[in-house]
């Protein structure tokens, strides 16, 4: 690509030349041509010093790992003298994105824009993406659905209630992933931490528990096509305030590295 002068207002002149004078779409992959596009927008960017902000949809598709690491962090560069707002679906890349402005101290916002039940799209939750979310680390949503459902009577207390037991079924996952496995393999990126294995107690009567208990409360959700006689009668307020402590209790136990675990069975061992 060759960018050759400006007009005689100051407009910036591109030109993209390949040799043998070919179109650019007939040698080049749908990768690279979204990358030349991407390449040449921030470089008329940077040549039109009156651009304050940049907006950019999806700009990762067809890109390898390789290339959208380096696109995570020409956008977070460019974070630093612009607004740069990106939508995208690619998880893996906005935890790209975040993992690269945390380490270069860019502040960031990461908004999730998704369908309701009834699919209205337009759906937008501030500061909640996936990669980002704190949402189920605790049980606090769950809580949140009980005290709905104590408000509300028939049908809309019915829904409050499997919101609540679906929302400590993910906080189990969430449990697993970052307690129970101590981040050893994170969620929406490419890295393992190995080192975090030392750190891993394993203990097979909670792995246990953990699955018995998500397994119950999959029951009371409507992701799953359940018989009558499997389902039973439908979830009651008791029943989602008798299983946030039993979660709570998981998560407590899951918090434990190795070392804890070390020093709980030394203090239980007698003194000889």
């Amino acid at each position: 690509m060759q960018y050759a002068g400006r007009t005689p207002d100051h407009r910036p002149v591109r030109s993209l030349v390949l040799k043998g004078g070919h179109r650019p779409e007939i040698i080049l992959s749908e990768g690279e041509q979204k990358a030349v596009a991407l390449a040449d927008f921030l470089t008329e960017v940077a040549m039109n010093r009156s651009n304050a902000g940049i907006v950019l949809d999806d700009p990762v598709t067809s890109q390898d790992h390789q290339r959208k690491e380096l696109i995570a962090r020409r956008l977070v560069r460019e974070a630093k003298s612009h607004q740069v707002i990106v939508f995208t679906h690619d998880l893996p890349f906005l935890n790209q994105l975040i993992v690269t402005a945390e380490k270069d101290d860019v502040s960031y916002q990461a908004h999730w824009i998704d369908r309701d039940e009834d699919g209205n799209p337009g759906q937008i939750t501030l500061n909640d993406a996936p990669a980002t979310s704190k949402a189920h680390d605790t049980t606090e949503r769950a809580k949140q659905c009980l005290a709905e459902a104590q408000a509300l009577s028939g049908r809309a207390r019915h829904d409050a209630i499997s919101k609540g037991m679906a929302a400590l079924r993910r906080t189990i996952e969430e449990t697993m992933v970052n307690r129970l496995m101590k981040g050893v393999v994170p969620r929406w990126s490419d890295r393992v931490i190995v080192t975090g294995l030392r750190k891993i107690a394993w203990d097979s009567g909670l792995v246990e528990k953990m699955c018995e208990t998500y397994e119950e409360l999959s029951t009371y959700i409507e992701g799953h096509s359940h018989t009558d006689e499997a389902m039973g009668a439908p979830p009651e307020i008791k029943d989602l305030a008798d299983m946030i402590p039993r979660v709570d209790a998981l998560i407590k136990a899951a918090k434990q590295d190795k070392k804890a675990q070390q020093a709980a069975i030394a203090r239980a061992q007698p003194i000889a």
